[in-house]
């Protein structure tokens, strides 16, 4: 199994172990299935798979039994780090249940935040339950958040089939064209990911790329049985986007706002009409 774009490699092995356990039958379950974890025990699960072993969350969340866990208003599980012997902060963790898949694979959206770091990381876990052991874990893999905040960072992820992951990335104007249209900085037509074609549009620059501005997300899909991702939709803010000072932006800004009508969603094919209309309307721009 492998996802070219966001860089997830997994073994033959587990390949092997995903496409045998689904030919017999494959089953889902949603966030209740995944037990409590300490969210600091997450990131010495993956260590201990680097070093070739198992891990026991069980024995984990009782040795940080004095470290407070919090809930969050979406349902996720928040700790602090301690602090080093100077007082500094080292980060936190959240973590928010996803699913699990085939009684095997539990699914997380976890963000970690390390010392020093100005954001956090944000990647979607999959840990899988090692038979006999009840609360024995091996991590197996991460689907990673295309970059930060606004910059394609993960928003949301959910199971809705014994194969689909859903993720929702975050993105501002600069994002989302450069996401959905691959060759946004060079001229011409050319082919892009998935058949989409490649507008001679604006340079990257000239749209919004701040990590802040967000002006929606943009959902992606994977099939975790025939290793195949894709993206799905893009849902536009109610408040559209913010004012801006750029000529081209504006255009775009303007676009959105008479083009996107509720539920201000639009799927691939309306987006691809959406960016003509880009290229068309804002030519003066340039």
């Amino acid at each position: 199994m492998r996802f070219n774009s966001l860089s997830v490699a997994v073994s033959l092995s587990m390949a092997v172990f995903v496409n045998s356990v689904m030919a017999i039958e494959a089953t889902y379950e949603g966030p209740e299935s995944i037990p409590l974890f300490h969210p600091l025990c997450l990131q010495p699960l993956k260590n201990a798979q680097d070093n070739g072993g198992a891990f026991d969350m069980d024995e984990c969340l009782t040795a940080h039994a004095d470290i407070e866990v919090k809930r969050t208003p979406d349902g996720g599980y928040f700790a602090k780090r301690p602090v080093d012997l100077e007082g500094t902060p080292q980060g936190y963790v959240v973590y928010k249940p996803i699913g699990t898949l085939d009684r095997s694979m539990e699914l997380l959206l976890v963000h970690d935040k390390s010392a020093g770091s100005e954001f956090p990381d944000a990647s979607v876990y999959v840990i899988g339950r090692l038979p006999g052991t009840p609360s024995g874990r091996d991590f197996l893999t991460r689907i990673e958040a295309q970059g930060n905040r606004c910059n394609g960072g993960i928003q949301a992820a959910r199971l809705v089939s014994e194969a689909i992951l859903e993720v929702d990335l975050n993105v501002n104007p600069a994002t989302l064209m450069s996401l959905l249209k691959p060759g946004f900085e060079q001229t011409g037509t050319t082919q892009g990911k998935g058949g989409l074609s490649t507008l001679s549009l604006k340079p990257i620059s000239m749209l919004d790329n701040r990590p802040t501005t967000c002006i929606g997300t943009l959902t992606k899909t994977y099939d975790l049985i025939k290793n195949k991702e894709s993206y799905a939709w893009v849902k536009f803010f109610k408040e559209g986007t913010l004012i801006a000072v750029e000529p081209y932006q504006q255009c775009f800004d303007q676009l959105v706002k008479d083009f996107v009508k509720p539920p201000s969603t639009l799927s691939i094919p309306e987006f691809e009409v959406f960016a003509q209309l880009l290229e068309d309307e804002c030519k003066k721009s340039k």
